[in-house]
């Protein structure tokens, strides 16, 4: 069967209609939706009953509910709870990051962090954390790294377009523009870290593979709006990053300004991918793996921004609990690059078998 009749197929399946803005969720779409909530519900509820410090689940209990005393909110609200909700934040950020970028390139693998977004961002951040006397603890420095990884994300992008662009997006020609500028990237990250200080090196080097050890409850407060208003966003840009999977003149004639919807796409997608990093580092393959696996587990003919944010919720706090349990807990960013890299291998095979076929 053709990928078009395939497409077909799943576009004449029955749904469901939701909402005035255009999103149709079919009922295995809304059955996988459901389930995804649920296993992000029993996912906060382990990481918040259990940890390193042995709490009875009473007093955690009691806690959740303001009965705790100082220390058990410490522990209960601020690292346990606060941890999960912020992975679950994260995720979902750079799931929906990676569909936008994976939908309007028509590319499997253009994430941000492969096109280098997020190493844009990661040594924007990296020159703040190594500047002596400036920041001593990047727990304490998201109000600064937060806008500065914002630049450094908008400034590679522009690179990357002003280098890539030639009247649209070509696929292959922005995933080399963004492998080059990922090695760019990291090159001046790894030059800011030789000229370090060995203690502020070795806080930048821990930041820079992706952690979520540094996660509070107080994040929450930059990090709900923002990916609120992301969400927001992709929502309003749902029906016209699903028409541009068609190509940009049947895009066009189905009413939907190709350029527009590309810049506003990526802008969101680069926002979201940027703030993530400057609350816990440059998290490697959730915003590559999180769309390419909804899109099979879902039956879309796309990579989808929601339901990847949804998966890449689950995958980044399954990966938390699992690194923070090991005999020796790894930062999360470890766990996330043992998962995706074989499966960046196993797309790039079988997209090298279907091309030769």
């Amino acid at each position: 069967m053709s990928a078009r009749e395939t497409d077909a197929r799943r576009a004449a399946r029955p749904g469901l209609g939701v909402g005035p803005i255009g999103i149709h969720l079919r009922r295995r779409a809304a059955w996988c939706a459901a389930g995804l909530v649920a296993l992000l519900v029993v996912l906060i509820g382990w990481s918040t009953f259990t940890g390193t410090i042995d709490l009875p689940a009473s007093r955690v209990w009691a806690t959740l509910t303001g009965s705790g005393d100082s220390i058990e909110e410490l522990v209960v609200l601020d690292h346990r709870f606060g941890r999960a909700v912020v992975a679950v934040l994260v995720g979902f950020a750079l799931g929906c990051a990676g569909g936008l970028t994976q939908s309007i390139t028509r590319n499997p693998i253009a994430s941000p962090d492969i096109l280098g977004v997020t190493a844009g961002a990661a040594a924007t951040a990296t020159l703040i954390l190594t500047q002596p006397g400036l920041i001593d603890d990047p727990t304490q420095a998201s109000s600064i790294l937060a806008p500065a990884a914002l630049l450094g994300g908008l400034a590679t992008t522009g690179l990357i377009l002003a280098i890539g662009w030639r009247g649209g997006f070509s696929g292959v020609r922005l995933i080399l523009v963004g492998i080059a500028v990922n090695a760019l990237a990291g090159a001046v990250t790894t030059w800011l870290l030789t000229r370090a200080e060995l203690d502020t090196a070795a806080v930048a080097a821990r930041w820079l593979v992706g952690s979520l050890d540094a996660a509070r409850y107080d994040d929450l407060a930059v990090l709900l709006p923002v990916i609120g208003l992301a969400l927001g966003a992709v929502l309003i840009l749902s029906r016209d990053v699903g028409a541009l999977r068609l190509g940009r003149d049947v895009a066009g004639a189905l009413g939907t300004p190709p350029i527009r919807t590309e810049a506003l796409a990526l802008l969101v997608a680069v926002g979201l991918a940027a703030v993530t990093t400057a609350y816990v580092g440059p998290i490697s393959f959730v915003a590559f793996v999180a769309p390419q696996a909804a899109m099979r587990l879902f039956g879309t003919a796309g990579p989808p921004p929601i339901a990847g944010g949804l998966l890449g919720a689950a995958l980044l706090l399954a990966a938390d609990l699992v690194s923070a349990n090991l005999p020796t807990p790894l930062p999360v960013g470890i766990v996330t690059a043992v998962v995706g890299a074989p499966f960046l291998l196993y797309l790039v095979i079988r997209h090298t078998r279907r091309t030769s076929v």
